[in-house]
């Protein structure tokens, strides 16, 4: 198997990747971290080994702002939004497209929370989607508003930070018009998430097209933190893919 990093650039802001092979013309699915996650966490990389054992490419990226040391994509975690989300994830999908490495006609999705929430509101015309903990909206993320110098920024509980803006970005996105057009979609969620309720799995999964499925994994959080649940979701994603690409 074939891994090696990648780059691609959004305007002139270099993002970094690792694009995992199994072979040349595979199907390939694209990897979307959460808000403050990023590509190289044990649940991306335990997601990326099952599926390239399963014969699938894979491409993890860190979206501008995020990442440790060298693998860090360029640009500041403050500015980010949906909408430099979803520009990031379309230069991926690009970037994809181009590279004649992978079944262009073949590009399946998994994202996670805010990733999720990514590859609905892009609405790309991908052959298969997987969410995992994906809100609809996102009302409050437990954070502190403070000023400092010229911006407003948001607290998060974790120290990081985001401009205000974040929050009016997201009023030009409607999740729940948006996943009408959704590909085909199957929505994971736990039961215990208790920072995306279930009931925005429930209501995206009552407006999504079909082809469509939803699994709620009793117990799971909203990290899927216990192996077994994150095992569950892999192999509920895995079969979906099978299905569809």
């Amino acid at each position: 198997m074939e891994h090696y990093p990648v780059e691609f650039y959004v305007g002139s802001q270099r993002i970094r990747g690792n694009l995992h092979l199994p072979y040349t013309g595979a199907p390939c699915i694209v990897i979307l971290h959460g808000l403050e996650g990023n590509k190289d966490s044990n649940k991306w990389l335990f997601v990326t080994s099952r599926l390239v054992s399963r014969g699938y490419a894979c491409l993890r990226f860190n979206f501008r702002g995020c990442g440790e040391g060298s693998e860090k994509s360029d640009g500041s975690f403050d500015d980010t939004s949906l909408t430099s989300r979803i520009e990031d994830y379309r230069a991926a999908l690009k970037f994809l497209r181009e590279s004649r490495k992978i079944d262009a006609e073949k590009i399946g999705v998994i994202g996670s929370s805010f990733g999720g929430m990514t590859a609905i509101a892009a609405q790309e015309r991908v052959r298969a989607l997987v969410t995992l903990s994906t809100p609809y909206m996102i009302k409050n993320l437990g954070e502190i508003k403070i000023t400092y110098g010229e911006h407003t920024y948001y607290i998060l509980p974790s120290g990081r930070r985001l401009k205000e803006t974040f929050y009016e970005d997201l009023k030009k996105y409607n999740l729940l018009e948006a996943v009408r057009n959704a590909p085909p979609i199957l929505i994971i969620h736990g039961s215990a998430d208790d920072l995306a309720p279930v009931d925005h799995a429930l209501r995206l999964f009552e407006l999504a097209p079909e082809p469509k499925g939803i699994e709620i994994i009793e117990g799971a959080d909203h990290f899927l933190t216990k192996p077994e649940h994150l095992e569950r979701a892999v192999n509920l994603a895995i079969e979906w893919f099978k299905k569809h690409l």
